[in-house]
């Protein structure tokens, strides 16, 4: 296999080459390691690479499936592990100085689950600080960078996870999502991204304090929806270790995945988008709405109560639920953490209890406007980031250039990059984002489809469908560098 195979090849086609001998997963763990030390000093996407353990398992691996023993899809496949979900024994910093060099004594139940079937890790992906903002640019770490250009941010807190996926260093990546951190970076990276319904992958081995208990989630970063569909069969399930998780029985979602979606309603929610996006993405978006209607899905407007007061309702409950697992780290070395996000742990103390009960109330009843603009429409779409990927100078200035114009990216409603994301994380249903096009610059974006709840089957199906029809997945980044 040569290394321009390996950027076209997704976990679907290499499977089978897998399955059939054809690809030995030793063989593809050299490309793949000789892939990442060439790119990852430039796109930082890795912070701990497990490379003896790595070819360990494909070693095991080959000899399994030379042996008759193939466990399934995942056989043999790389995989990464955004760094603030527990490996046994490999350092997970959290993108924090306080956790640089703390190494779990066990494995997060996501990471067990891959272990089971064969997956191959290679080791954690680079994210925000805590997991608390939305591209990556680590004071600690440095930045990550965007594969389809360096100079531009990845997205985030899952921005390593991204970048891996889309440089193809490793065929998929699990991050967490708790504002948008698994779709944020896989629209501004070109790939898909999967946060499924809450409760539906236990969130046991992850970090304490990167992720309130109620609005976050394990998410799955793929090159496709169909990749997405077979890494989400392996790791979701109940789990006694969770107390989020849900007992709801798990399908084979592949398996449906290519049904006909024709004749299925999408909802078009009014108002709090369309005063969210810049033209560029506005555009990208209803030629992506118009390109659904193409294949026979009708379209209907509904609308939510209420949803423009969830940045301020996820200010809230974010803060006040992260606070607990900080509290001893703010006691014994403030310094710790970078200034901001120091101010913000701090201002977080001054948020009272009724303001949470209050906030707690908006959730629910956004969540139950969703309930019945869904007894109308099978899924619903929407932006997944309001533009496209800004450049790291931007981020280190606080504002950027849209539609000739200078905007700061964090305003009075809160972050733009998470403004379009957090409605799913407040109501928990399942979100995934799909390229639905590029900038005129080249850059990806993104569109999220939403289903209801423990619906990921349909989500994946109309996603799937869409990308299929649309091929922008067939579009990789240009990475020459050191070649």
């Amino acid at each position: 296999m040569e290394e321009r195979e390996l950027e076209q090849l997704t976990i679907s086609q290499l499977a089978g080459q897998i399955e059939s001998r054809e690809v030995s997963p030793v063989d593809l763990m050299n490309l793949v390691f000789e892939r990442m030390e060439r790119l990852n000093p430039v796109l930082n996407a890795y912070v701990t690479m497990t490379k003896d353990q790595a070819f360990a398992d494909a070693g095991t691996a080959a000899k399994e499936i030379e042996s008759g023993h193939y466990r399934g899809p995942l056989h043999g496949i790389p995989f990464s592990i955004k760094d603030n979900i527990a490996i046994e024994g490999v350092r997970t910093t959290a993108g924090s100085k306080i956790l640089s060099d703390w190494k779990p004594d066990h494995d997060a139940t996501v990471v067990s689950k891959l272990r089971a079937a064969g997956a191959v890790i290679l080791g954690k992906t680079h994210m925000h600080e805590w997991a608390k903002s939305s591209h990556t640019n680590n004071v600690f770490y440095g930045p990550s960078r965007n594969p389809w250009d360096v100079a531009r941010a990845t997205g985030g807190s899952s921005g390593g996870s991204a970048a891996a996926v889309a440089a193809s260093l490793g065929l998929a990546s699990i991050g967490t999502d708790s504002a948008g951190s698994v779709r944020n970076p896989a629209a501004l990276c070109g790939i898909a991204g999967l946060k499924p319904t809450h409760g539906r992958v236990s969130m046991f081995g992850g970090v304490p304090g990167t992720g309130p208990g109620s609005i976050n989630h394990f998410g799955v970063l793929a090159k496709t929806v169909e990749d997405c569909s077979l890494v989400l069969t392996c790791i979701a399930g109940s789990d006694p270790r969770d107390a989020f998780s849900a007992d709801v029985p798990v399908p084979d979602y592949s398996k449906g995945i290519t049904k006909d979606v024709s004749g299925f309603k999408v909802g078009l929610i009014r108002g709090y988008f369309e005063d969210l996006m810049f033209d560029e993405v506005r555009q990208v978006f209803a030629e992506a709405v118009r390109f659904l209607r193409s294949l026979g899905l009708a379209t209907e407007e509904v609308s939510i109560p209420h949803m423009e007061l969830l940045p301020a309702v996820q200010a809230c409950i974010a803060r006040v639920e992260d606070m607990p697992d900080h509290d001893p780290y703010l006691r014994t070395r403030p310094r710790d953490y970078s200034p901001g996000m120091l101010r913000n742990l701090i201002g977080s103390l001054l948020i009272p209890g009724s303001a949470v009960n209050t906030a707690h109330r908006v959730r629910r009843l956004v969540f139950e406007g969703f309930e019945r603009a869904f007894e109308r429409v099978q899924v619903m779409v929407a932006p997944t980031i309001a533009f496209p990927a800004p450049t790291i100078e931007d981020l280190d200035r606080g504002y950027t250039v849209i539609d000739g114009r200078e905007v700061r990216l964090s305003d009075r409603r809160g972050n733009l990059f998470t403004l379009c994301t957090i409605p799913f994380n407040q109501t928990g249903l399942p979100a995934l984002s799909v390229c639905c096009g590029f900038s005129p610059s080249g850059l990806p974006i993104g569109m999220q489809i939403v289903g209801k709840p423990f619906d990921e089957e349909t989500v994946l199906r109309v996603g799937h469908a869409y990308e299929r029809a649309a091929g922008w997945y067939k579009r990789t980044p240009d990475l020459r560098v050191g070649r």
